[in-house]
């Protein structure tokens, strides 16, 4: 029996797939015969599993719209699995008849280990779900509130890894940041401050093993971004990239945003972060036109561009999601004409920051 899946989107999402990759490979061959059988006409279809984003936008705690409005959208899937359920993959196919009881009691979870065939680096999630409620963000409804795998499990993933020829791990979650932390704690953290954190202490305990040469981690937000944090990017199998989200120049924006760091926090943030290591390169998340975002806020953006030459830069014109605080308090009064100007306009900004910084 054959499978496949496709992935868009983030490396949460790849690293869901691997996932699921390994589960169904670890007893693939307990599909067998018994496979649901689909027709249309006389040809055969697939047994359809739908998962990621979207499923849980509608499945979780959170949700944010109706199951059946997804379901009517895509009437070609047979299954849908939210992000918290990849693990419960088999039960689900046992439930459709699509595995068998035998291949269920052969399936464990613990030995699972994703998909890395042919390739030299591994996603791991170390986190699922998100508690930051930015305003524009569907994050925290459609992976729901922050959960961590324990240490115990991500060393070992790693490892797994490892022995399969992985030689570069990426480590990946809505905000990585706050790995092993409380809600309580991690709405304490403040850019550059002196807070100890979980997830300092795991990039250490992941460079220790001796296979991996190269870490990374996505995604960073500047406010919970510690000292502790930048001490770590000195080690040298640490990427040099860090991608580090900062998305508007002005403080007004990030504050309807409810980024909770200022423009002030940012460049401090970065001063300490090439300090601590001259040679990083940056990349950073930008929306444009985001609601009641003035030309002269947006031109804060434009100053910060010329102020940091950001080596990657993902420019994003803003549209509203539904069931967001911003769609539910803010007006989206940007014209979309404003919205392209503002995207070409900083885009150019960037590439010529890039071309300067290149010839320093």
């Amino acid at each position: 029996m054959k499978y496949y899946i496709k992935t868009f989107g983030c490396q949460a999402n790849e690293a869901d797939s691997n996932t699921m990759a390994g589960i169904l490979e670890d007893k693939v061959y307990g599909l067998g015969k018994i496979i649901k059988q689909l027709k249309d006409g006389e040809r055969k279809l697939p047994y359809i599993v739908m998962s990621g984003c979207m499923v849980g936008s509608v499945t979780g705690e959170r949700k944010r719209a109706e199951f059946e409005e997804l379901r009517k959208k895509t009437p070609w899937a047979d299954l849908y699995i939210n992000p918290t359920q990849v693990w419960d993959l088999p039960n689900f196919l046992r439930k459709s008849n699509v595995l068998s009881e035998w291949a269920m009691q052969k399936y464990n979870a613990g030995e699972v280990v994703p998909k890395t065939e042919g390739k030299t680096q591994g996603f791991v999630n170390i986190s699922n779900g998100c508690d930051n409620f930015c305003t524009f963000c569907v994050v925290p409804y459609s992976r729901g509130k922050e959960t961590f795998r324990t240490k115990e499990e991500i060393l070992r993933e790693v490892r797994h890894l490892a022995l399969r020829g992985i030689t570069e791990v990426m480590l990946c979650g809505q905000n990585v940041n706050s790995w092993g932390l409380s809600v309580g704690e991690k709405f304490k953290l403040r850019a550059g401050g002196d807070q100890k954190l979980p997830f300092a202490d795991l990039l250490r305990a992941v460079a220790e093993i001796e296979e991996i040469k190269k870490i990374s981690f996505i995604s960073s937000n500047p406010f919970d971004f510690t000292q502790d944090l930048i001490e770590v990017l000195k080690n040298p199998k640490i990427s040099n990239y860090l991608h580090i989200a900062v998305q508007s120049g002005n403080n007004d924006v990030l504050k309807r945003m409810n980024r909770r760091h200022k423009i002030e926090d940012f460049l401090a943030l970065v001063e300490k972060i090439k300090l601590a290591k001259p040679e990083i390169e940056l990349g950073t998340d930008i929306i444009v036109g985001f609601s009641g975002e003035t030309r002269e806020q947006f031109m804060d953006t434009v100053k910060l561009f010329e102020t940091i030459a950001f080596n990657v830069a993902f420019i994003s014109m803003y549209s509203t999601r539904k069931g967001t605080v911003a769609q539910k308090t803010f007006t989206d009064d940007v014209p979309l004409v404003e919205k392209k100007w503002r995207s070409a306009y900083l885009t150019k900004i960037w590439q010529k920051s890039k071309k300067v910084s290149a010839n320093v």
